[in-house]
């Protein structure tokens, strides 16, 4: 007879762990207990067959389980008599908190089984599947812990809690719609808020009139319409002034999606994963969606439904108890993944939970039909603009008042907000552009153990970092650090953050940046803390965080966004940098533009393009009158931004790849004006004809000069904007309607994409033979664009060099966090 103490970390709790250790210790005969702790999840065991349970344990474990580490003692036998579940114990360390999953398989059947006591539920959870980060209060992960707590659990519910052959077996949300949260519809009837009975069939009739629906979902609220509907689409723009930024889209299944959007294998298995993200999608040219949708966007944003409200808002029968109305009809296997999400094999009420879970990529042919109320439905975020998504009911109906037309609220609390998280598909992988809902608050694994220290980002799309013993825990998603609100909810999650995975950082690193509020609240919380505060060059930061996932101490990398603080106080952000934990060194750069009016040029990218056509032909009214700016830009104001621009104090200059983006953009006619972040650059990329790949012979010119202090390498872009004006304009040549005119703008931004390209292999090539790499790291927010990003991988690899790229974390600004943490804590173990 063997007993083994074990101790187990990683994502254990709130995952079915517990059941899953009994009935496996049951099957094989063993004796023992299992609990939870704050560290993990402890595990006595003694028979037999110890060896036996623990490869199984390792080898298969439950399906949203992930173990990061087991240790084991042997002990001498203790003569158990049974295997028991005790209460938790709460130690000191910490425990990884699992992330919301879409609903699973078999709640999504019983959800519309009419003699199923859950029929048609709206909270229906299991083990497998449901909230978890948005409803724990703190650790270790039981139902007094969580915002269920206020929920007492009818008989029912507690027998299946109690039962260890159940899949409810310990589910802390468990619930029915005798003891669970309910939901309730409000209609706004002039200035009166009345409530309707029926709320979910009369919440699907709001929408099909055409009207707006806040709806709390599972980390906050959305404000959702027919997405079919162009004046609905219209007003929700109208109503949250928003003007052309894309709304994100849920179809009820991949087949759906399918009839507006290009998927690929690897889309859609991230489509129908666990977390549900996002997942931007190229859009097909018969696509008959509402340009209004994604406005010069070659792309959609779709999602599918992860929890079962949605599922009832897509599917709710038009005569409750009646079966038939919903079947699958005409539904081939493609379309049944999209619409049932395979989290585990099917497992009635009792089951084996000792056998292999299946893999989720795959349904019978037996499972039901389905008829939708819609094919696509907007789901944007619901919030004021700027603002951290709405989670409350009261300030959904006070701030969304004028917004929407009525409010579908339920009183299950969330305790921590999360944004929709969204992605594309890159080499068969996820790649972020925004982390969030079903990735968070997951441990980024670092490949060293370091100081317990803290990134606190930067001012866009920011999120802060905490390094805990060997594992980066990266926030969600905070937004836009400009407002009270913001700022009050990166403290919640902060506090939060730090009591679950019970850290206090000895240092905090901030952005360089003086006028930044990160930079204000870094240097005020270290003071109020007596830590010290790093200030960190920003793009330092952005190559730092592909060293933290990769576990290195040195990269050669490229930088490229928009803007960034620099050492020497100007605007960076084309930036080759060869990086070290205690340094780095700046290799090369884009020959600064001028940038005149300051922040109203990047708003204005007319601004820009008078910019580069001033830096390259000089003050050339003629010219000027020949682009399609002026027909935009009166002459007298074209006159007075070009006085501005001499004028050094109100011009500063940008060495940002993101402004010369903007500026071509401008300058070919595609967009003149940011109403938000990338308008102008995702407007370029769009004219991109899809499937075309990089061609060498295919670029601009460019130069490469040394810079005024020789030090580094200066890009020269005026021979390439010389010979966009001469293509643009032989282009303009063409009779208006002429197939060649439309193309030759979509041929100059893939030229221009390629010369980027080309850019990058040059000096990548130059600096490899000074330097010896045979990695280069790719980041910042440039490298969102699915063609720089994609073509850039490619042809790096054809010469021979390994691409770096992020794949835990964004490449944008949203990285930064982890790169300053990174660096902290490297610098103080050392």
């Amino acid at each position: 007879m063997k007993r083994l103490h074990i101790e187990i970390k990683g994502v254990v709790q709130g995952v079915g762990f517990r059941p899953f250790v009994y009935n496996l210790a049951q099957h094989l005969n063993l004796k023992g207990f299992v609990t939870n702790t704050s560290k993990g999840v402890t595990i006595e065991i003694e028979g037999e067959r110890v060896e036996e349970f623990i490869s199984k344990l390792q080898n298969n474990p439950p399906p949203l389980a992930k173990i990061y580490s087991i240790k084991k003692t042997e002990l001498s036998p203790n003569n158990y008599k049974t295997f028991e579940i005790i209460e938790s114990i709460d130690e000191t360390g910490f425990t990884h908190v699992s992330e919301d999953v879409s609903i699973c398989e078999d709640c999504l059947r019983e959800l519309f089984t009419p003699t199923d006591r859950r029929y048609l539920y709206p909270f229906i959870n299991c083990t497998n599947c449901g909230p978890r980060y948005t409803i724990t209060m703190k650790v270790p992960y039981d139902r007094p812990n969580t915002t269920m707590a206020v929920f007492k659990m009818c008989p029912e519910c507690l027998s299946e809690y109690k039962d260890p052959s159940n899949r409810r077996f310990h589910a802390q949300p468990n619930a029915c719609p005798v003891c669970g949260p309910q939901v309730r519809l409000f209609v706004k009837e002039g200035s009166a808020l009345n409530e309707i009975e029926n709320p979910i069939p009369e919440a699907i009739r709001v929408i099909k009139e055409g009207k707006i629906l806040a709806i709390r979902g599972l980390g906050g609220f959305h404000l959702c319409c027919d997405a079919r509907n162009e004046e609905a689409v219209k007003e929700l723009r109208k109503r949250k002034k928003r003007s052309n930024k894309p709304f994100a889209l849920m179809s009820p299944s991949v087949e759906a999606i399918e009839k507006f959007c290009f998927v690929s294998d690897e889309e859609r298995k991230i489509l129908i994963s666990l977390m549900r993200p996002i997942v931007l999608l190229r859009k097909k040219p018969q696509c008959n969606l509402p340009e209004a949708l994604a406005l010069k966007n070659a792309y959609l944003g779709f999602m599918l439904p992860y929890t079962p409200l949605h599922y009832l808002l897509f599917y709710y029968p038009a005569k409750v108890g009646d079966s038939s109305s919903f079947s699958l009809l005409g539904m081939t296997e493609e379309g049944r993944r999209g619409f049932l999400v395979v989290n585990a094999p099917r497992n009635d009420s009792k089951t084996d939970t000792t056998q292999p879970y299946k893999d989720n990529s795959a349904l019978r042919t037996s499972d039901f039909s389905l008829q939708p109320h819609f094919d696509c439905l907007v789901m944007t975020s619901g919030n004021i603009s700027e603002e951290p998504i709405i989670t409350k009911n009261e300030e959904a109906l006070e701030k969304l008042n004028n917004v929407a037309d009525a409010f579908l609220i339920h009183n299950r609390e969330i305790f921590m907000r999360v944004d929709d998280s969204v992605v594309r598909e890159l080499e068969g992988k996820i790649y972020f552009i925004r982390r969030t809902r079903g990735f968070v608050p997951k441990a980024i694994p670092l490949t060293e153990e370091l100081p317990e220290v803290m990134g606190a980002g930067a001012d866009l799309k920011n999120t802060f970092t905490l390094i805990k013993s060997d594992y980066a825990i990266m926030s969600q998603h905070i937004g836009d650090m400009e407002n009270l609100e913001t700022i009050e909810f990166y403290e919640e999650v902060l506090n939060n953050l730090k009591s679950v995975y019970r850290t206090e950082p000895s240092a905090v690193g901030h952005d360089l940046h003086p006028m930044y509020f990160s930079t204000s609240w870094a240097k005020e919380y270290a003071e109020k803390k007596c830590i010290p505060a790093f200030a960190l060059q920003h793009h330092y930061c952005h190559i730092a965080s592909l060293m933290a996932e990769y576990g290195l101490n040195e990269l050669f990398g490229i930088a490229f966004d928009g803007t960034g603080y620099g050492t020497d106080g100007t605007i960076w952000g084309s930036e080759f940098l060869y990086c070290t934990v205690k340094d780095f060194q700046r290799l090369a750069y884009l020959k600064p533009i001028s940038l005149p009016g300051g922040e109203n040029a990047i708003k204005e990218c007319s601004r820009i393009a008078l910019s580069l056509i001033d830096d390259t032909f000089g003050e050339d009214m003629d010219l000027i009158k020949k682009l399609p700016l002026y027909k935009v830009v009166s002459e007298e104001k074209i006159r007075q931004i070009l006085k501005i621009k001499r004028l050094f104090q109100f011009s500063p200059l940008s060495s940002g790849m993101g402004r010369l983006f903007d500026g071509v953009s401008s300058l070919i006619g595609v967009c003149h004006y940011n109403t938000h972040e990338a308008e102008a650059a995702v407007a370029l990329e769009s004219l991109i004809e899809q499937g075309t790949e990089f061609s060498e012979r295919d670029c601009y010119p460019f130069e490469l000069v040394n810079s005024l202090e020789g030090e580094a390498l200066v890009i020269d872009y005026k021979p390439m904007i010389r010979e966009i004006v001469k293509d643009f304009l032989k282009s303009e040549a063409k009779p208006i309607g002429h197939s060649e005119r439309k193309r030759g703008i979509s041929f100059i931004s893939w030229k221009f994409h390629n010369t980027i390209v080309k850019i990058i292999l040059e000096l990548t090539e130059h600096f490899r033979a000074k330097f010896g790499f045979d990695a280069v790291g790719l980041s910042g927010g440039v490298f969102q664009n699915a063609y720089l990003i994609r073509e850039t991988i490619k042809a790096l690899k054809k010469l021979g060099i390994k691409p770096l790229y992020h794949v835990n974390v964004p490449s944008n600004d949203a990285c930064i966090s982890l790169g300053q943490a990174y660096i902290v804590g490297k610098r103080i173990k050392t």
